[in-house]
């Protein structure tokens, strides 16, 4: 019910208010609603005419009322009142006289145009359209916030969809985004719902239609999704989409952008991912079988850029299985595959049977110049050599490949290629490189074993940790022995120190002291002028060498200022612990067991575990030196052992029965010391008392290549005790903690690798342009790989992205700088203006970290058309 006396006050500003005019005054009150009804009017009227108002009701008198207001009472104050809405202009008689007149609503619009300031009429017709948005606190709240007085039609209602939505922000897609999350079906959706409610369903297509270039007979949310998908194929890839085209939206530009915002999203990626799994395989749409059909055939390089769903990476991981299976060679395409998908949405779903491809691929790579390399190799130690610079690869690479196929749940699909690794590891390489060596043994080492020329284990101390004691008697150092740790472990151990420590590394290595066993390799590394073996035990100078207690008399007995201890007994320690407990103390020898641990008892979690060593000795060197302990860091090792995943054949195993039991000292698969002086067929035989003195000879036998001798009990797989080079050459990781300023007077660079963008013109003229970018320097001991976003923003410094964001990897290793170049195809967004905008590259470990300062870019599209590509 009209408030009269509200209303008549509200009418009577009007009045005081109007500048401008003479003193003569008229407002006209187009009341459409009929609010005045039922007596309104007539309450209002005694109030106006005590303040000197006549009020006329207009009707369809409009000559009447021209002639009342212009040549009847032409001073007088007038409300001209009228029950109707406003006539259009073109039929309003009036609308000469409304020129200099004033305005007066009591609509339900009027409110919502005072409270918001919305000036005109433009909007009148939409406000009474949507007038039951306002009726809710809920929603006229968060629209305030949003609100701007400039929006016209199509900013009003993407305010409404951003409150009803719950987005952030009135961009449409990222409303379409929010929508999407609640369900793609109508009648689960309850934002959609309220959509409906407000009669704001047609306002939402035609945005789609204005924004995505969707148009449909019959839009539904799901159309629009399945349009988004379907347009991102077409535009990154060369399938033919027939069947689906009338699900190719014009508005390419923006469906790429929104599908890459979403995928790459932190929190909402996931539901992305379950929508494209579901709509895969909606069995109506038949999409499934459509796209496994027309891929089936195709080369990788026709789709390697999609992303909408993960089909595209099962048919690459299955081409990549396929080609290998069929002894296809064209191994740096295989990797090119696999390093464009590492920036791609599906990878991390499919990373484990991408990296075991990965370490197949490079090892059959490495089998090709295999045997090449293997005949430069003409004595022991230049064989080692080659074993240090390249040859412990297949090592490493069959290692990487089952701890990445291990950690795959999805194993059928590398079930072949487990086959063809395990074949060409076993039966090719390191039968051949065993056999070789034996041949280099035979011919190059004599009746003791001793290779010339390089560093034993037995010299350990005085070669590497007396050298650094004796340079400054201020230095400290820690000897981390961690059992089992062969050399290409070691390799990756230094690659990731390099990656996360600051400091120089330096690898070297040591010929293993025979049998290459824990009990010999222990007591080799302890200080000592000479080790002995009595009744079956080894002894360092007269003290035992077995236990941490024992081990312990001898460190201290050559360096007084000592401790030894193990790893468990350390890292539990805080920082201010560590210094406390351990000040004063020089040389410290740890004690670390994992690998040899888990092989003894589960051989086949002998690579997993592997991580698990290479990721505690990184734990334990920090907390030595991030304490300021001590900055130089000895990692060595016992042995190195051989594995292989699959059972030997009882073929492979030598008789024990040849050797005298009451005369065998001690023995295992991979050896028999003994005091018998005997020929065994298929054995290398060494006199070792050069290395250890005992009352009598001793003899070390060991199979040739990896034979084993037949023992009972488990432990086939994971061996050691001969003298392989995996189980022999032992590495010598040296470490030396300096500070970021250290390294810099030094020259040395540390970090990450450079990035440089080499675009001969800053110009962009077309909505998809592409970015050059150089790696500047090659990954390397100091410099690690680079994971960056790229995209172009509105402003130099904070601002929003105006283009599509991509991740890029840079990790190349190659020495030529072309090898180190990749292109970067961006896409503009729709409200792009002609004016500068900034490309930003920022790091991927960092949010807000750039990696360069902004570049300024000039847009200068001569015509935007979306289908620019």
């Amino acid at each position: 019910m009209l408030n009269a006396e509200k209303t008549a006050q509200a009418i009577l500003k009007k009045f005081n208010d109007t500048k401008g005019y003479s003193d003569r005054r008229i407002v006209f009150w187009y009341d459409k609603d009929e609010t005045a009804a039922d007596g309104g009017l007539e309450e209002i009227e005694p109030i106006l005419e005590e303040n000197g108002i006549q009020v006329h009701r207009l009707e369809q008198n409009f000559f009447e009322t021209k002639k009342l207001i212009e040549e009847d009472k032409p001073d007088t104050h007038f409300l001209i009142y009228s029950s109707r809405a406003e006539p259009q202009p073109e039929k309003n008689w009036l609308l000469d006289i409304q020129m200099y007149s004033e305005r007066f609503e009591n609509s339900r619009i009027s409110d919502i145009k005072s409270e918001f300031g919305i000036e005109g009429y433009d909007l009148d017709n939409f406000l009474e359209e949507h007038y039951r948005f306002f009726e809710s606190k809920a929603r006229v709240e968060p629209f305030r916030k949003f609100y701007d007085p400039n929006w016209r039609r199509d900013e009003m209602v993407l305010g409404f969809l951003a409150v009803l939505t719950g987005s952030d922000t009135i961009d449409f897609k990222d409303i379409v985004r929010k929508l999407f999350l609640k369900s793609l079906y109508e009648t689960e959706n309850p934002s959609w719902a309220e959509i409906q409610r407000l009669n704001l369903e047609d306002d939402f297509w035609e945005l789609a239609g204005k924004y995505f270039g969707f148009v449909q007979p019959d839009p539904t949310l799901y159309k629009l999704f399945l349009s988004i998908l379907i347009t991102h194929i077409k535009r990154n890839t060369a399938l033919p989409l027939k069947k689906y085209k009338n699900y190719i939206n014009s508005m390419s530009n923006e469906c790429e952008i929104f599908i890459r915002t979403w995928m790459d999203h932190s929190k909402d990626g996931i539901y992305f991912d379950q929508y494209s799994r579901e709509t895969f395989e909606d069995s109506q749409l038949k999409l499934e079988k459509y796209l496994k059909q027309e891929i089936k055939d195709s080369d990788p390089s026709k789709y390697i850029e999609a992303e909408a769903f993960d089909v595209f990476d099962r048919a690459i991981i299955r081409q990549i299985v396929d080609s290998l299976c069929n002894d296809l060679e064209e191994y740096e395409k295989y990797l090119d595959w696999i390093f464009q998908r590492k920036s791609k949405h599906w990878y991390p779903q499919f990373q484990h049977i991408y990296s075991a491809l990965e370490y197949a691929i490079k090892l059959h790579r490495f089998a090709k110049g295999f045997e090449k390399t293997l005949a430069s190799c003409k004595d022991v130690r230049g064989f080692i050599a080659r074993y240090e610079k390249n040859l412990y690869q297949m090592d490493y690479y069959y290692r990487k490949f089952y701890f990445n196929y291990d950690l795959d749940n999805k194993t059928d699909v590398l079930s072949k290629i487990r086959e063809r690794v395990e074949n060409l590891y076993n039966n090719n390489l390191l039968d051949k490189m065993l056999g070789h060596w034996s041949e280099l043994i035979n011919t190059d080492v004599g009746d003791y074993w001793k290779v010339e020329l390089a560093d034993r284990q037995d010299e350990f101390y005085k070669l590497y940790v007396q050298k650094i004691m004796q340079k400054n008697d201020r230095d400290k150092i820690a000897v981390i022995i961690s059992d089992a740790m062969r050399y290409e472990i070691a390799v990756e151990l230094q690659e990731r120190l390099n990656k996360d420590r600051l400091g120089t590394m330096e690898l070297n290595n040591m010929v293993g002291s025979l049998p290459s066993y824990t009990r010999l390799g222990m007591a080799s590394l302890l200080p000592h002028d000479s080790l002995q073996l009595k009744n079956k035990h080894y002894l360092a100078d007269g003290i035992s060498t077995e236990g941490t207690p024992n081990r312990a008399k001898i460190v201290d007995k050559a360096t007084p200022d000592s401790v030894t201890l193990t790893y468990k007994e350390i890292i539990d320690l805080s920082r201010e612990e560590l210094r406390e407990k351990y000040k004063g103390k020089r040389l410290f020898y740890i004690y670390h067991d994992v690998i040899d641990s888990t092989g003894e008892h589960s051989e086949d979690k002998v690579f997993d575990e592997t991580e698990t060593c290479i990721q505690e000795i990184q734990k334990i060197i920090g907390k030595l030196t991030n304490s300021q302990l001590l900055n130089n860091v000895i990692v060595t090792s016992d042995h190195g052992f051989i594995y292989r995943r699959d059972d030997l054949e009882s073929v492979y195993k030598l008789d024990k029965a040849t050797f005298n039991e009451d005369r065998i000292i001690d023995s295992k698969k991979r050896f028999i010391l003994t005091t018998e002086d005997i020929d065994v067929m298929n054995t290398h035989k060494f006199k070792i008392n050069n290395l250890i003195e005992t009352e009598d000879d001793l003899y070390a036998y060991v199979p040739v290549a990896d034979l084993r001798f037949r023992m009972q009990g488990g432990g086939n797989k994971f061996v050691h005790g001969g003298l392989a080079p995996q189980e022999i050459i032992i590495p010598v990781l040296k470490y030396s903690y300096k500070k970021s300023s250290q390294l810099d007077r030094k020259g040395i660079k540390k970090g990450k690798v450079g990035v440089a963008v080499t675009n001969p013109s800053r110009r962009i003229t077309s909505n998809s342009f592409s970015v050059n970018l150089l790696q500047t320097e090659k990954v390397s001991d100091k410099l690690r790989p680079l994971k960056l976003r790229i995209a172009l923003w509105d402003s130099e410094f904070d601002g929003e992205k105006v283009s599509d964001e991509k991740t890029v990897i840079m990790e190349s290793s190659s020495g030529e700088p072309k090898e180190r170049q990749q292109k970067v195809i961006l896409t503009l967004g729709k409200n792009v203006e002609n004016k500068t905008y900034y490309l930003k590259l920022i790091d991927e470990d960092s949010t807000a970290r750039t990696i360069i300062d902004p570049i300024p870019f000039e847009v200068d599209l001569l015509m935007t058309d979306d289908f620019d590509f």
